[in-house]
C-alpha cells in the first residue's frame, strides 16, 4: 500500500463504496458516514494549519450537509444538498491541479480526505435516490439556485474583510477562467455556465423521474 499513489487509493475507495451503494450493501452507509468523517478531519486539519479561511469553502458544507442527510432526511437540504453536488463536487473533481487541493506528494492522507470529500457526496445521493427511494421536490431547483445565490452574496462581503478570493470571486486562479477574462468578465461567465448546469441537472432529473409530481 506505500507505493500506491494517493489517487489510486482515493479512486480505490469511491469505486468499492459506489459497488457496494450499487448492489444495496446493507451496510453501504455506515461506509458513507465513514469516509465523510475521514474526509472532514483530514482536510479541516490541513485547511486549519494552512489556511482556516478554507473551511468556508462549499464544499465543506456540502459534505456536512452529507452527514446530516445519513441520520436525518429533510427534503429541502436533500435538495439543496443534490444540486450542490453534482455543480462544486463534480467540477472539482474534474479539475486537476486543483490550487486549494493538498499536495500528493507532501499531504497523501489530506489529499485522499479531498478527494473523497468530493466523489463521497455524489455517490450518496445516488444512495438516497437508488436505495433510500429518495427524490427531488419540485423547487429543486429554485430552492439550491437561492441558497447559492445567498452563499455567494455572503462570500463576497467575506473576501473583501478578510482579504480572501473563496469561489475566485476576486481574481481567477484557474487557466479556463482566464481565459474567460479579467474581472468581472469571468464571475459574469462562471454563473451564467453555472446557472445554465443547473437547469441541465433539472432537465436530466426530470427525464430520469426524479422530481416528485405531487
Amino acid at each position: 500500500m506505500a507505493n500506491l499513489s494517493p489517487d489510486f487509493i482515493a479512486l480505490f475507495i469511491s469505486m468499492v463504496v459506489f459497488g457496494l451503494v450499487w448492489l444495496q450493501f446493507s451496510q453501504s452507509k455506515f461506509l458513507i458516514i465513514m469516509a465523510s468523517i475521514f474526509a472532514v478531519i483530514t482536510t479541516s486539519y490541513y485547511n486549519l494549519a494552512h489556511n482556516p479561511h478554507l473551511i468556508i469553502w462549499l464544499c465543506n458544507f456540502t459534505i456536512l450537509m452529507g452527514l446530516f442527510l445519513c441520520f436525518r432526511f429533510q427534503q429541502v437540504v436533500f435538495d439543496v444538498f443534490f444540486y450542490f453536488c453534482w455543480t462544486g463536487s463534480l467540477m472539482t473533481l474534474l479539475i486537476f491541479d486543483n490550487p486549494v487541493a493538498p499536495s500528493k506528494d507532501t499531504y497523501p492522507v489530506e489529499f485522499i480526505g479531498f478527494i473523497l470529500k468530493h466523489s463521497i457526496p455524489l455517490i450518496l445521493t445516488i444512495h438516497l435516490i437508488k436505495n433510500d427511494n429518495r427524490q427531488l421536490s419540485g423547487k429543486a431547483l429554485k430552492t439550491s439556485l437561492s441558497v447559492m445565490l445567498g452563499y455567494a452574496i455572503v462570500v463576497a462581503v467575506y473576501n473583501i474583510i478578510f482579504d480572501q478570493n473563496i469561489l475566485d470571486l476576486r481574481y481567477p486562479t484557474l487557466n479556463i477562467e482566464r481565459a474567460f477574462g479579467q474581472w468581472p468578465i469571468y464571475v459574469i461567465v462562471n454563473i451564467i455556465l453555472a446557472a445554465g448546469w443547473y437547469k441541465t441537472i433539472e432537465i436530466i432529473t426530470k427525464k430520469l423521474g426524479l422530481i416528485q409530481t405531487i
